[in-house]
């Protein structure tokens, strides 16, 4: 059954599988998930519209030992593909591009572009060009048509039997396809350039005789006809030895009509409509292929067809010539397309009699001259290179457009024109990733300075990084390829501090030899106010926002030459942070340029500024990461990371210790929650050795302390935390911020709690749920309350730990405090899980899923998810289990967290997975879990048992946790050494645990 081809637009959605597998809205990347969805993409993309059945779904993923849930499984990842190729549809509602009946799954390709299909149908109209005589407009298409392939066709798959004789077909078409480019090169006189191209491609393809054929053609056509004759011969060796056959007719005749010197190979002269040799187009042609850009070739074609001018902005470098000659190449004008150089024109008078040139209009070379000689035209015009002319571009290019009403005009310039009519174009850096554009690009620059060469993963790997702190520049990443000759691409990396002496290479084929040269081309035409602006904003690494940005140049007016940086392309309007406020970024390479141009002294009064901005923030950082807020301000810290390092880097470098701890105080939270231990202990560790309570704060040593006890204990250094609490216990009691002491005091209590000293926890959780309480902080009352629960918890008091627990549940839920949510949820999971009853253990666990996930809480998230997959276990679901534990750990992994390190109890329910399944089936399901993201995760468990309608434990009651009951002392622990209380505090209360729940709660049942 096929999916009828429907006719609506289609140019928002395309699809790419002439490489690794793509899907872009609006030229735009989007995530497909793993090799998994990728796969499932591949197999209906082949089906060509038919419908696939889901066990032939299931066959492609698992074609000899599907796991029990593979179906499941699947299906899954066709909900991920489906909110990828449709990410405006609403639940429920009915797909329209990947849709579903009995049969199974296919996909509507008429609402696709398909890359392969563009490429099919590019070299079908190549050919029939070539053929008709239009070489010229045959090469944009072959062109076209090559610039598509990004790899290997499907790739992803490569090694699968659906998919080889599409591959193949494919391949074979690209050869062809290679073979007719070539020719047409020949038939427009690139002789010596088509010979060159002709030797490699042999050279890979050396049994084709139309290469050969071509090749003795275009040297004989070079005046080679020596070489050309050598070519045949070498031609007729090869397949004598290797198929032992005669060379055919095509080669015969060739070498006939050589020895003859027929004129038959000498080519005609293009004639236009009217019968008169003339070019019809000046385009330069390039020697090297265009790498990529797809998307952006059909996003600026598309605004050319709906817009007379087109401006394409962004940075120097970054391609904007290339791709405006692309997408001119590309056109069907009936003059043109034309192109006009202003790089080296520096004088507004001039400007017109520079178009007449490049136009090969005869006359006195002003407007007039010009308008009355494009009046009747239809074409493209692209002037390149206009920033430093913008003003006189935009009078001359507004006048010809109101006179020539089928004239259009495709501009490159770092800046806008500020015309009306006009519309903008940023140019983005190359794609990223070990498969994305920019590594691409950069391994084929190097295989030209080294023949063969072809890096393998860890080498690709390495690129990659290469790459992205070259910002995906095509430019520098050209010049970085260059130095291949010299350097291998890991030493060009480690060499990048100094990137400008390192990319200096000199380059005859560039407008600029040099990265340095480039940078200082547009350094000049700043004003003195951009150049103070630029200077300041380099201080902030990974972006900014505007309030930011105030605070560092100490100045209210900012917006005005941030505005003009903007414009020029200097600095980039990256993101939306929390729905309202921009936030702008500077290329690396740019910042690092601006860097270079500061004065020293400035420079540290900047990066004085900058600290003194991330202090502040850290400050509010402290109250708002336990308050309702928490998630944004954990997102906003993520987004901040870079500019945090930076100023804890400096301040450590300038022996700043009040500095690193006064931001360590306020961000250990965000560092601790998102499993970030490198971030904190690297500079934390050093600074509280240097700490001094005759000169530092006491509670921000305190705090400090506090944050290093916590990082030790989430990397799994358990021996370590009990010399970070006892410093943080010293300094609390110094200090009279009584928020501070009741925060010192409650983590505190739960390490006593956790080393089995319930007396001192419950002594040191009753002083800090008081001293939280007589200052109004609710959120340290919830942790107060928290810690005597989980003192209560470890003494086999499970009555009084409910209670407790429940108590401090509301109060966490009062204030908006996640972190204690989640954990307080965990808690009494365990208590659920002691009392053998795991499906109200269960309930608890989902709303911590949910609630870890909500506040973007990446390690309460892990434990939720470890947890999940005990119980999954429990419930006879081993595969399932030990997939959701490869995700934990390999998402673990990438933040340098173990869930198991941090905890005895979680590591014993995790150790029990394996043995619930074969050690093969279960190293397979762990494997596959572990290419799953957050929100692949998220959505797999929200759609599959146990919750629901569906029970996790049959004849399980899910819907409460029920009253507990007490029972014996739990031994169980073993996470940590016993220490003696003294040993973390300097005091402690007397205050009875009985009384620490006095809100009026009671043991209850949780609903």
């Amino acid at each position: 059954m096929n999916i009828a081809v429907e006719s609506e637009a289609r140019a928002d959605l395309a699809l790419g599988v002439l490489g690794p597998t793509v899907v872009l809205h609006d030229g735009r990347a989007v995530a497909v998930g793993g090799p998994a969805p990728r796969t499932l993409l591949c197999r209906l993309v082949i089906a060509n519209g038919r419908f696939v059945s889901i066990d032939a779904l299931v066959d492609c993923l698992w074609p000899h030992d599907p796991p029990p849930s593979a179906r499941i499984t699947a299906q899954g990842y066709l909900s991920v593909l489906r909110r990828a190729l449709e990410p405006d549809r609403r639940p429920r509602q009915p797909g329209r591009v990947l849709i579903r009946d009995g049969a199974g799954y296919a996909l509507r390709l008429g609402l696709i572009t398909l890359d392969a299909d563009r490429f099919a149908a590019a070299v079908t109209q190549g050919r029939d060009l070539l053929a008709g005589g239009d070489a010229r407009s045959a090469l944009v298409c072959f062109d076209e048509a090559l610039a598509l392939w990004r790899g290997p066709a499907y790739a992803d798959c490569a090694d699968y039997e659906f998919v080889v004789a599409e591959s193949q077909r494919l391949q074979e078409l690209r050869t062809g396809a290679v073979e007719h480019r070539l020719a047409a090169l020949i038939e427009l006189g690139a002789h010596e350039t088509a010979a060159a191209a002709l030797r490699a491609f042999l050279a890979e393809h050396p049994l084709r005789e139309r290469g050969w054929a071509l090749l003795a053609r275009a040297l004989y056509r070079a005046g080679r006809q020596g070489d050309a004759l050598a070519a045949l011969r070498d031609a007729r060796n090869r397949l004598m030895d290797e198929l032992g056959v005669e060379p055919g007719p095509e080669l015969a005749e060739l070498h006939h009509d050589i020895l003859d010197q027929a004129l038959t190979l000498v080519p005609t002269p293009f004639t236009d409509r009217g019968g008169a040799a003339r070019s019809s187009s000046n385009l330069p042609h390039s020697i090297s292929t265009l790498v990529g850009r797809v998307g952006e070739r059909q996003v600026v074609s598309d605004l050319l067809s709906r817009h007379r001018l087109v401006t394409l902005t962004g940075a120097g470098g970054m391609g904007k010539t290339r791709l405006a000659l692309a997408v001119a190449g590309a056109r069907r004008d009936a003059d043109g397309p034309w192109f006009v150089e202003l790089a080296g024109l520096h004088e507004p008078a001039v400007l017109a009699g520079r178009l007449c040139a490049a136009l090969q209009i005869t006359g006195t070379g002003g407007i007039d001259t010009l308008i009355a000689a494009l009046r009747s035209r239809a074409m493209l015009i692209v002037l390149d290179n206009c920033e430093h002319l913008a003003s006189a571009v935009g009078a001359l290019v507004s006048a010809l457009l109101s006179a020539c009403p089928n004239v259009r005009v495709l501009t490159t310039s770092r800046q806008s024109l500020r015309v009306d009519g006009e519309h903008l174009f940023e140019v983005p850096p190359l794609s990223s990733g070990v498969d994305g554009e920019a590594v691409t690009l950069f391994i084929a620059r190097a295989a030209a300075v080294l023949s063969g060469w072809s890096p393998g993963a860890d080498e690709r790997r390495v690129i990659a990084r290469l790459c992205a702190a070259l910002d995906g520049m095509p430019l520098a990443i050209e010049f970085a390829a260059a130095q291949c000759r010299v350097l291998s691409p890991r030493q060009i990396l480690e060499h990048l501090d100094d990137r400008f002496a390192l990319l200096a290479g000199e380059r005859t084929s560039s407008r600029y030899t040099t990265l340095l040269g480039l940078m200082d081309s547009w350094y000049e035409l700043l004003n003195d106010a951009e150049r103070e602006a630029l200077q300041a904003l380099a201080v902030f690494e990974g972006g900014f926002a505007l309030s930011a940005a105030k605070a560092v140049t100490g100045r209210s007016d900012t917006l005005i030459d941030l505005t003009s940086l903007v414009e020029k392309s200097l600095v980039s309007v990256v993101t939306v942070v929390n729905g309202d406020d921009r936030r702008y970024v500077m290329l690396e390479t740019i910042r690092q340029y601006a860097l270079r141009r500061t004065p020293a002294e400035r420079r540290d009064a900047l990066g004085g500024r900058h600290t003194a901005w991330v202090r502040e923030l850290a400050d509010v950082a402290g109250d708002e990461l336990r308050g309702p807020d928490s998630a944004t301000w954990m997102r906003l810290l993520h987004i901040e990371s870079d500019n945090v390092r930076a100023a804890m880097r400096r301040a450590s470098a300038a022996g700043d210790t009040a500095a690193v701890l006064q931001i360590a105080g306020g961000l250990y939270w965000f560092w601790y929650r998102q499993g970030r231990v490198d971030d904190g202990l690297h500079y934390l560790q050093p600074a509280l050795r240097q700490a001094d309570p005759r000169i530092h704060e006491p509670a921000s040593i305190a705090r400090a302390a506090m944050g290093l006890a916590l990082l030790r204990y989430v990397s799994g250094a358990r021996g370590q935390v009990a010399e970070a609490l006892a410093m943080a216990g010293r300094h609390g009691a110094a200090t009279e911020d009584r928020g501070v002491r009741a925060q010192v005091l409650a983590t505190i209590a739960y390490f006593e709690a956790a080393d089995g000293a319930a007396q001192a926890a419950v002594q040191h959780a009753a002083e800090a749920l008081a001293l939280a309480r007589s200052v109004g902080h609710r959120a340290t009352s919830a942790e107060a309350l928290m810690c005597l629960g989980e003192a209560q918890r470890r003494s086999g008091l499970a009555v009084q730990a409910e209670a407790t627990l429940a108590a401090a549940l509301r109060e966490a839920d009062r204030c908006g405090h996640g972190w204690a949510t989640v954990s307080v949820l965990w808690l009494m999971s365990k208590i659920e899980l002691s009392l053998d009853r795991p499906g109200p253990a269960a309930v608890l666990v989902r709303r911590m899923l949910e609630e870890a996930h909500r506040h973007a809480d990446t390690t309460g998230w892990l434990v939720s998810v470890a947890m999940y997959a005990h119980l999954m276990a429990r419930a006879g679901r081993a595969e399932e289990a030990a997939e959701l534990l490869g995700t934990v750990r390999s998402l673990g992994d990438r933040v340098g967290y173990q869930a198991e390190a941090m905890d005895a109890e979680l590591a014993g329910y995790l150790a029990q997975i394996p043995s619930g399944s074969p050690p093969d089936r279960f190293a397979a399901a762990e494997a596959h879990g572990r290419d799953r993201s957050v929100e692949q995760t998220m959505a797999w468990l929200r759609s599959a048992p146990p919750f629901g309608d569906q029970r996790l434990f049959a004849g399980e009651v899910v819907e409460g946790h029920g009253a507990g009951r007490q029972r014996g002392a739990d031994d169980s622990s073993g996470s940590w050494t016993p220490v003696s209380s003294p040993q973390y505090a300097s005091r402690s209360s007397s205050s009875a645990g009985s009384r620490l729940a006095s809100d009026g709660s009671q043991s209850r049942s949780l609903k």
